[in-house]
């Protein structure tokens, strides 16, 4: 028993101090019996890599030339690739290692599934050049074969490499419908079936107007959005790029045309055809190659002008205002500028807090715009009887009547619209009267003399003229 025990117990040593010699002095990391340590297959950067042919039956399919910010496609014609594609496959392709080497002298490698028919790409770094071809699927982790021209051995890598030698042409092309640079968007035309909108920057560079189809300040960051949504649009499925004479794509009557011009006269427009299930066939202006993109792509760009209007009230200037009256429930008061100073009757009110006031109601978000219809639903079908806010300019008045709140949502309406606002307008109201009375209520105390209120009834509100009243 000894004598088997000494020379297992031997062997078993020598046997450890090969796998410690193996792991720790051959290779970097600690591996497992039987494995090796990675190699390059092929030993350059991605940054290197000039151009890689995809190949079928010996003849190159497709060629795709790498350049940093402008990869083209020059085979089988000369398109625009997609930048990402273009790095990710020149990334995956220089860091490709092999997991083991299955055979150092390889004289028929059919039976690894590598023969004249197999998939094969060829690499072009600077001088440099290598023919990779792929095998079959091992039956190791879903590793396959792979093996280099002019070098006999055969590797094993890892599966996510066969992807990248399945690439096709579609996948490998700019999807982007514009590739350029817009540069400063100064104009933006939307063309929908029942609308159009036509939006300018301002002179300043910090302000949207829309012209059309009524004058509105618009919402800068909606345009902002819009135009990078434009900007990023991209194609989903590629369906012509020289369409059959005749044929019908919806372009007759489309369902949207939307158009930026820059500063420098250039424009960026597309316009969209008819729907094919979750897409919608779009073209460039200019350009028949007829594509596809998706319908929820497309639908971020129909904007009307509510959508791309200021969520905000449009409020008179601070300084231009020269009467702002306010109404609840129980009365109404009229605050009036006068050599600098507001008034109520005598009684004067701080500045700051018609401040306050014109600067809570004016961060009051709208949520929505709508016709002047079903009132009775917001609580607005009689003006008379609902609280108002009417704020006067020499030659102009702004007047809103505010209807029923649901929770943190109150409808409100002006003189053409109704509106879904923030309730902070209710508030901004509420605060504004109680800071007035009380100091009405203060100054009453202070007095020795009995004083009448100056707050306004009712019906002394009521009984101006309709053509006064708000």
């Amino acid at each position: 028993m000894k004598k088997r025990f000494l020379p297992t117990a031997v062997a078993f040593i020598i046997l450890i101090v090969l796998l410690v010699y193996a792991n720790y002095f051959e290779t970097g990391d600690v591996l497992p019996p039987g494995a090796q340590k990675p190699e390059p297959v092929m030993g350059c950067q991605a940054s290197e890599i000039t151009s890689v042919s995809w190949k079928k039956a010996g003849e190159v399919q497709y060629r795709l030339e790498i350049a940093s910010g402008s990869s083209r496609i020059v085979i089988p014609r000369l398109m625009s690739a997609d930048i990402n594609e273009a790095e990710g496959v020149a990334r995956h392709f220089a860091e490709l290692k092999y997991e083991m080497i299955v055979s150092e002298n390889a004289t028929d490698t059919r039976g690894y599934g590598i023969d004249e028919n197999s998939p094969a790409v060829v690499i072009e770094a600077g001088n440099r050049s290598w023919e990779l071809y792929l095998g079959s699927k091992t039956e190791i982790a879903g590793s396959y074969y792979l093996a280099k021209k002019d070098d006999n051995r055969v590797f094993m890598v890892p599966g996510y490499i066969r992807g990248d030698f399945s690439k096709n042409v579609d996948e490998l092309r700019e999807r982007r419908w514009f590739s350029e640079e817009f540069g400063q968007i100064r104009q933006v035309s939307i063309k929908l079936p029942q609308t159009a909108v036509e939006l300018r920057l301002g002179d300043s560079y910090s302000e949207w107007f829309i012209d059309q189809p009524a004058s509105y300040s618009a919402d800068g960051v909606a345009v902002a959005e819009l135009i990078d949504r434009l900007r990023n649009l991209r194609i989903s499925n590629f369906v012509a790029d020289e369409p059959e004479e005749g044929s019908d794509y919806g372009f007759n009557e489309p369902s949207l045309v939307i158009t930026a011009t820059n500063g420098d006269g250039q424009t960026f427009a597309v316009e969209v055809g008819e729907t094919a299930g979750t897409e919608a066939y779009v073209r460039r202006n200019g350009n028949n190659a007829v594509h596809a993109s998706l319908n929820s792509a497309l639908n971020e760009l129909k904007r009307d002008a509510n959508d791309l209007r200021d969520k905000y009230l449009n409020l008179p200037a601070h300084d231009n205002i020269t009467e702002i009256t306010v109404a609840d429930a129980s009365a109404s008061i009229t605050i009036e500028r006068k050599e600098s100073r507001w008034l109520i009757g005598d009684q004067i009110v701080s500045d700051a807090d018609i401040k306050t006031f014109l600067s809570s109601l004016g961060k009051s978000r709208i949520f929505s715009f709508g016709p002047l219809e079903k009132l009775e639903a917001h609580g607005l079908q009689e003006k008379e009887k609902c609280r108002y806010i009417d704020i006067r300019e020499p030659d102009n008045r702004v007047t809103f009547w505010m209807g029923t709140r649901q929770g943190m949502n109150l409808s409100m309406m002006n003189r053409t619209e109704l509106m879904l606002i923030s309730a902070e307008a209710e508030d901004a109201l509420k605060q504004l009267i109680y800071r007035i009375r009380r100091d009405q209520e203060a100054r009453l105390a202070s007095s020795d003399e009995p004083s009448s209120p100056v707050v306004a009834t009712d019906s002394i509100a009521g009984a101006a003229s309709d053509s006064e009243a708000p």
